[in-house]
């Protein structure tokens, strides 16, 4: 589970920022949000609120570009590591962007930070203690000397037994490519760095945005492979009231666009192994989903497409939602109330926190509504993002806020629509210029 989160000088981000899941001492709703793992209190959910542009998306956008450096090294040395750098002070352009992440797996606390630009990876550290008392120990040591380009590691403590494993990961780091990169070019077996390994590949599930992303696809594909259950979506569909009694879904191979498959081909950020598959295939598999609906004689079955985009979509998130109830997974989702009804997204919560183990999820929104009742969140779970005067994305807890003002406070949703917990639009007036038409 993640402990937090910090990035800098990435997009709108240019100071470091922070989310955090860990609980305050606070007690409320203690056995829906909080997870205990050893000495700490881990929450299961965060959301992101604050007005268009404020950077909530930029954010799980940091936290997905962390994940992208440690699964997807550079292939050639020559390949730039493409992101934008925070872009409204000319000093941001000089200067390096930095990730660091705490999470837990299995019995550790492992904290990781890594330091990057567009041409290298400048420093990484990794260190790991127990979650219960015990120290925290450093593993290694990434240093990139920006002249030659000649990355080392540096091994500590405990862990300077597997330098020949390292000796052999050093083979394989590139200036652009982070350790576990480098790790995952390399034919070794280090086991703190296969435990971290496991927990990105086991643990983190890839961002789900408002755009196309073949949710469809992905909730089928978890249907056959036994992941879940058939009847388990359909039982959320109709709970959902969207009314719909049932569904089908089949396997079906679709003909590759010859467009689709030199996209894939020509992205350099795509995996050799797919590109092969492009290569070498004309079809792709598909599945074809069939909504039942009780009609005047009887059922009726409708195919995906002639559902509304709501019903959709929560078909397409049912797939997701239960993946992360059946088994631990973190999951960043933007706008999560996409297409969804108030009572929808509300549904969609409460299901998750009443039944998810040690799951998470990282969230943007603009349903502020959920914040007129204290059942559904904790103030440690809430986070705010604004601009400053500059034009730097700011994220701030409503547990942040002194005690004493919380307590005064007693409504959450008024005292955010009045702008006391800021992270509102400050809009003006609504007189439009009219067109001048005079002939001259």
């Amino acid at each position: 589970m993640i402990i937090d989160f910090t990035a800098s000088n990435f997009r709108s981000i240019k100071e470091p920022q922070t989310i955090s899941f860990e609980a305050t001492d606070n007690s409320h709703l203690e056995d829906y949000y909080v997870v205990k793992k050893g000495d700490y209190r881990l929450l299961k959910m965060a959301t992101i609120i604050g007005a268009n542009a404020s950077g909530k998306s930029n954010v799980l956008q940091a936290y997905q570009f962390f994940l992208r450096l440690m699964r997807v090294p550079c292939e050639n040395k020559t390949d730039k590591i493409v992101y934008d750098k925070f872009a409204l002070d000319d000093d941001c352009a000089k200067q390096d962007t930095t990730f660091s992440v705490n999470f837990i797996y299995g019995e550790y606390h492992y904290k990781y930070q890594v330091v990057f630009n567009n041409e290298m990876v400048v420093e990484e550290t990794l260190s790991r203690k127990p979650i219960r008392d015990g120290k925290m120990d450093k593993v290694f040591g990434r240093a990139t000397n920006k002249e030659t380009r000649l990355s080392t590691i540096s091994l500590y403590g405990k862990y300077k037994i597997y330098s020949l494993d390292f000796d052999k990961v050093s083979i394989n780091l590139l200036h652009n490519r982070t350790v576990f990169g480098a790790y995952l070019k390399s034919n070794v077996d280090i086991p703190c760095m296969k435990e971290i390994e496991d927990w990105i590949v086991s643990y983190c599930l890839p961002i789900v945005t408002t755009t196309e992303q073949g949710l469809r696809q992905y909730t089928s594909n978890q249907i056959f492979d036994g992941k879940i259950t058939k009847e388990q979506v359909a039982s959320f569909l109709r709970k959902a009231d969207v009314g719909i009694t049932d569904f089908s879904v089949r396997k079906e191979d679709t003909p590759i666009s010859p467009y689709y498959a030199a996209a894939v081909v020509n992205d350099k950020n795509t995996p050799d192994a797919i590109k092969e598959q492009a290569k070498n295939t004309s079809t792709l598999p598909d599945a074809r989903v069939k909504m039942v609906h009780n009609g005047v004689q009887g059922n009726y079955e409708l195919e995906f497409e002639e559902e509304s985009r709501g019903t959709q979509r929560y078909y397409e998130m049912a797939g997701v939602l239960l993946t992360i109830i059946n088994t631990p997974h973190i999951v960043a989702i933007d706008e999560l109330e996409y297409a969804m009804h108030p009572d929808l997204y509300e549904h969609f919560l409460v299901t998750f926190l009443s039944n998810a183990k040690e799951s998470q999820i990282l969230c943007t929104t603009h349903m502020r509504e959920f914040l007129s009742d204290k059942n559904l969140f904790r103030d440690d779970s809430v986070w705010i993002a604004q601009k400053d005067e500059y034009g730097a994305t700011e994220v701030y807890s409503i547990a942040d806020f002194d005690d004493s003002e919380l307590q005064q406070i007693d409504s959450r949703y008024g005292a955010y629509r009045s702008g006391r917990l800021g992270g509102i639009p400050r809009l003006g007036d609504t007189y439009v210029v009219p067109l001048n038409t005079e002939k001259r």
